[in-house]
């Protein structure tokens, strides 16, 4: 071998190339019923590109390369095997080494062994030995936890179904019911045959192919039938006409289920929609008005020079950046964008309280009140909470913050006329008309950044008249 151009070949034997041995730019390896080992961690490689050529049949190249070296396979292979282990990528540094593996593979293998320093074949081959086996339990655990997830998903479904659930499905019973009919058929038609002595004609095979032709093709109907219906409600959701359903009563099964999927994927896109068009225009509303105000003080000030006015427009100011932040913190709900932090939600809570202008002796922190949360969000709800009794129930009277088993609560009294049992669920629902008027997303925020938390929200009676409105969230995400 020279330093560009080299050749290895094999017949009936076996070759090994280990420890500081220069590559040449172009080597040739060909392997015929042998096996060529080819060591380049200690190899002495050119600067750019090193192209080793295999051709093997009936044999086997093993090319063991560092784990820093780029490798790129361009390997053809026909009834063979080619296995490349992951490498490094080429920087795109023309000193940069890199191997590139080229040729065919027929009735062989060939695979590249990514090993560090020191380590052996042996001992690379029992630790792949041992990740394919982990990867097996996994796929196993998970072929498991779909068996148990498809059987609650049929126990919700049809909880007083006198079948397995494995049968609840209408396409696995009818493959099912026809597999075992078609089995009798054959065990009763042989032992018929058997019985009468008589010996089977050609016209018997061919009459039995168009018979199972026939049927063959109307199960087959039957079973992708209900499929089309679906694709067709899929593709007409996709284009915007999201009125459409899927009539789940002409269907059983798991089609009832993918047909009840769909309808309600449908419905909460057409609900979410709708909400934002509601969003639009309610948030255009809202700024009109205090945008125009804001213009009439801004004159009234520049000719009268009247603090007063000065005063009311930073009232005005405040309400719209108080919106901005609803808005904001109702964006990043959407997007799931949490920001978590372990805090003393009682000093977050009071800090939040105080600044609203209430007596620091209406706080109340009972247990270990540290929680993972993301403080921002967390302080929009506890501002929502404090905004809401000042609004609607003349003020908090006392704000609560309490460990309750795996949760921390944050309820706020206020001394107004309490809420009544059915608007209760309504008042968690955003753009919901209200006395104090509005978006309506104050309360809507608080169950929203619950919810996010691990928790939820409520309102209940205070004992001694008023509302009690609260939510809590999970201490550890």
């Amino acid at each position: 071998m020279n330093q560009e151009h080299g050749t290895l070949r094999v017949s009936l034997g076996n070759i090994e190339r280990s420890g500081a041995w220069e590559v040449p730019r172009h080597l040739e390896v060909r392997v015929r019923m042998g096996n060529a080992e080819l060591d380049l961690r200690d190899a002495v490689l050119a600067p750019g590109t090193t192209t080793i050529d295999v051709g093997v049949v009936m044999g086997n190249v093993e090319l063991i390369v560092p784990k820093t070296l780029p490798v790129q396979v361009e390997v053809d292979t026909k009834l063979g095997n080619v296995e490349n282990a992951p490498a490094a990528k080429p920087s795109g540094d023309p000193e940069q080494s890199v191997v590139r593996i080229t040729g065919n593979v027929r009735l062989g293998n060939c695979e590249v062994i990514a090993l560090e320093p020191g380590e052996t074949v042996h001992e690379y081959h029992i630790k792949r030995g041992h990740e394919n086996r982990h990867r097996a339990r996994e796929a196993h655990r998970d072929r498991w936890k779909e068996l148990r997830a498809e059987r609650e998903m049929w126990r919700r479904d049809k909880p007083h179904n006198w079948m397995p659930w494995w049968l609840n499905a209408r396409m696995r019973r009818r493959v099912f019911i026809w597999l075992c009919l078609a089995v009798g058929g054959g065990f009763a038609l042989g032992w018929r045959l058997q019985a009468s002595g008589s010996e089977p004609r050609w016209w018997w095979i061919a009459l039995a192919l168009i018979v199972v032709s026939v049927i063959s093709g109307g199960i087959a109907w039957r079973l992708t039938r209900p499929l089309i219906f679906a694709v067709r409600a899929a593709r007409e959701i996709g284009d915007g006409k999201l009125e459409t359903r899927i009539d789940t009563k002409h269907h059983g099964g798991e089609m009832r289920v993918l047909g009840n999927a769909i309808n309600d994927m449908a419905e909460k896109i057409q609900k979410q929609l709708s909400d934002q068009r509601q969003l639009l225009a309610a948030v255009s509303h809202e700024l009109r008005t205090p945008l125009g105000h804001m213009r009439v003080l801004i004159e009234t000030a520049r000719e009268h020079k009247n603090d007063k006015a000065l005063g009311e427009l930073e009232r005005e100011v405040l309400v719209l950046d108080d919106l901005v932040g609803k808005l904001l913190a109702s964006s990043r709900l959407e997007f799931g964008n949490l920001d978590r932090r372990e805090l003393d939600l009682g000093e977050l809570v009071t800090d939040v309280v105080t600044s609203a202008g209430i007596d620091p002796e209406k706080i109340e922190a009972i247990g270990d009140v540290r929680a993972s949360i993301d403080p921002t969000l967390l302080r929009r709800a506890v501002a929502n909470l404090i905004d809401n009794a000042r609004v609607h129930g003349g003020g908090a009277v006392a704000v609560r913050i309490e460990r309750r088993g795996g949760q921390v609560a944050i309820e706020v009294d206020d001394a107004g006329p309490g809420v009544t049992a059915d608007r209760r669920t309504d008042a968690f629902r955003a753009f919901v008309p209200s006395s104090g008027g509005g978006l309506g997303l104050g309360l809507a925020l608080v169950s929203r950044i619950a919810v996010a938390h691990g928790g939820g929200a409520w309102i209940t009676d205070r004992p001694g008249g008023g509302a009690r409105v609260g939510f809590n969230v999970s201490v550890k995400p």
